[in-house]
């Protein structure tokens, strides 16, 4: 990297702000002060809810660490309401190659187990700002390629409404099993990671869980394709 890109890099880097979501006070105090010794201002969330207010206000954090077990839900639906290009690092305690896979898919840099030691946290985060910065941009589908994936998010919306409402679990798994594994591919992280949830949910039994994680889904196909809340869904252009 020549000499005055570097110098820049750090002076972006010198105006550092984590956004730190985590409901158990003790493990945001010890974050924090683990963040503070690095000169980082730092803005605290212990749910979803705190954290979407502090972003609606106009918090543009430099990254965020996230815990994904929240008391208004899991801390995964956060990424679709984060700016563009925000580094995450997820917190949890399940320590499962399954949930590392999950956050990753969904747009997580980095997966942090709390059951292990996690170092210098501010230099963690430092580095995954830095690097995120020194990527180069995604390459982006053919045109072509993303309208037909568009359109087979549509027809996915209205097969997904159909089974929901008659009840079939069956095609509502398969529906979202087909989500889980494309969506990340075309942009649609919040889409694909809520399908897992989903397929998660179904293999629980529990019918509360199922019925709420499936109302997401529709939600964020909905948001997606902008469909009307119900009926035919129409051609629309916002991704989530």
């Amino acid at each position: 990297m020549p000499d005055s890109q570097a110098a820049a890099l750090d002076r972006r880097l010198t105006d550092r702000r984590v956004l730190l979501v985590e409901d158990v006070a003790a493990m945001r105090l010890y974050l924090s002060y683990a963040l503070e010794r690095h000169g980082v201002q730092i803005s605290e969330a212990g749910d979803l809810g705190t954290a979407r207010q502090l972003l609606r206000t106009g918090l543009r954090p430099t990254s965020v660490l996230l815990d994904l077990e929240l008391p208004d839900g899991n801390g995964l639906e956060l990424l679709p309401d984060l700016p563009p290009g925000t580094p995450v690092a997820a917190l949890t305690g399940d320590d499962s190659s399954e949930t590392a896979r999950r956050c990753r898919e969904a747009g997580c840099k980095l997966v942090l187990s709390k059951s292990s030691r996690l170092g210098d946290i501010g230099e963690v985060l430092e580095k995954i700002e830095r690097d995120w910065r020194m990527e180069p941009l995604p390459a982006r589908h053919e045109p072509a390629l993303a309208d037909r994936y568009f359109n087979y998010l549509v027809e996915t919306l209205q097969e997904m409404r159909q089974a929901a409402s008659r009840r079939d679990l069956g095609s509502v798994r398969r529906i979202g099993h087909r989500l889980r594994g494309t969506a990340v591919h075309f942009g649609y992280g919040s889409i694909g990671a809520c399908a897992g949830e989903l397929g998660k949910a179904i293999a629980s039994g529990n019918t509360r869980v199922i019925d709420s994680t499936l109302d997401t889904l529709l939600e964020r196909l909905t948001t997606a394709v902008g469909a009307p809340a119900a009926g035919m869904p129409q051609p629309g252009t916002t991704t989530d």
